[in-house]
């Protein structure tokens, strides 16, 4: 080890691999090496790595960025697939009967229950590849804490949306004029250090007055702004009077910063989000098994919206990112509107870093030491002619050597 006057303090680990997606472009490195000081990535090369405490190899490997799930709600776990049966109702109510459900069963469940399930679906999708996860948690104060209890045990970068729970009448929303009671609001704001920001549910149940409400509140304490929007059609009032769509309350109204879902939106809406700089979030899976229309994913990129990926309610979907990834690269070719692979994992890595506006999502110098080791020289992924195709189309936990969370390996 070197003396305390070296260049760098703190114990510098090298993963070195026959591969590595380098950078913002996740360009191909063979024979590609990336440090760790610390928490962070301090350098990356090809070749042997130099001025180092420890070489880790890993030989007939990959080293990509580790993924990044924009969309996870994770006290849902408790209860997975109780909503299956109502999935096979093919209208529409089926959606509205199962957040119905979701919210009665996270009312009934035990605290014990919602604990264990989010604490073993946090290292499932640790161990399958994701570093970083945006938790959208329902239940204000209360099943925030909750959560935080969860990671505790837990190495991943984890960032929380609170939720504040307060029930708006229909009347209400669409005059507009209510907003959020103090006492919904106040416990969150004492916990705000541990908050990365409020995630909010679609702006057809809450009035435009308690979306500014709670714009100013984010503004003040420099929270991040997330909503639900356009994943339900829409409502018979919007676009009438006062009212506006869904994608203009969100934008206009609660000044987000990330879209959830964007299923039912218009080329206007797409054009709103372009000029707006703002990040939306797909949930390719969740899509197809609640029969959403599919989000215009095609249509977002070519206007240059920052598109990202997440898997949504928990109850519904697994939160295992490779297997998003692959679901969104197979779904658009199917619909006869095909994204290059890199792109697609851009969505699940790079994108992801820029819409949160963490340093999360590449291996780039001064970002956080989050990857995933791949082999590539074995079973699905040997003898591969397209290695990020193959990390797209094919990847797999089984295929997952390594993952290293803040430069440390996770169990």
């Amino acid at each position: 080890m070197r003396s305390l006057g070296a260049e760098f303090l703190g114990y510098r680990l090298a993963i070195a691999a026959d591969y590595l997606l380098s950078g913002l472009d996740l360009k191909i490195v063979r024979n590609g090496y990336v440090v760790f000081d610390g928490a962070f990535i301090a350098e990356v090369g090809s070749g042997p790595p130099r001025l180092v405490d420890e070489v880790r190899e890993y030989r007939g490997c990959l080293v990509m960025p580790g993924l990044v799930n924009c969309h996870v709600s994770t006290l849902c776990a408790a209860f997975k697939d109780e909503s299956a049966p109502i999935e096979l109702d093919t209208r529409f109510s089926a959606y509205e009967r199962v957040l119905e459900l979701r919210e009665k069963l996270l009312s009934l469940a035990s605290r014990s229950q919602l604990l264990e399930a989010a604490r073993k679906l946090i290292k499932f999708m640790v161990k399958s590849g994701t570093t970083t996860m945006l938790d959208f948690v329902r239940g204000g104060a209360e099943k925030v804490n909750l959560v935080l209890e969860a990671l505790e045990k837990v190495n991943v970068n984890a960032l929380l949306l609170a939720c504040p729970e307060h029930k708006f009448y229909r009347d209400e929303v669409i005059i507009g004029h209510s907003e959020y009671p103090p006492e919904v609001i106040q416990p969150i704001l004492k916990m705000s250090r541990k908050l990365k920001g409020f995630g909010l549910m679609n702006p057809l149940f809450i009035p435009a007055n308690a979306l500014r409400q709670l714009a100013r509140v984010a503004e003040g304490r420099g929270f991040f702004k997330a909503i639900h929007a356009g994943e339900m059609p829409p409502a018979e009032w919007e676009g009438k009077g006062v009212w506006k769509t869904q994608v203009e309350m969100a934008l206009g109204f609660f000044k987000a910063d990330m879209l959830f879902h964007v299923n039912y939106i218009s080329e206007e809406d797409v054009k709103l989000i372009a000029e707006s700089g703002k990040s939306v979030v797909c949930c390719t899976r969740l899509t197809q098994a609640l029969r959403f229309k599919p989000a215009p994913i095609d249509l977002m990129v070519k206007h240059g919206v920052n598109v990202t990926l997440g898997t949504g309610n928990s109850m519904i979907i697994s939160p295992d990112m490779l297997r998003e990834v692959e679901a969104t690269y197979n779904f658009y070719s199917y619909l006869g509107k095909p994204i290059k692979p890199v792109e697609v994992l851009k969505m699940a890595t790079v994108n992801a870093g820029e819409a949160l506006k963490e340093r999360v999502g590449a291996i780039e110098e001064g970002y956080r030491a989050d990857v995933v080791v791949l082999r590539v020289d074995e079973g699905n992924m040997y003898a591969t002619r397209d290695i990020i195709a193959s990390v797209v189309k094919r990847a797999g936990e089984v295929n997952i050597e390594a993952v290293y969370v803040g430069g440390k390996e996770a169990p």
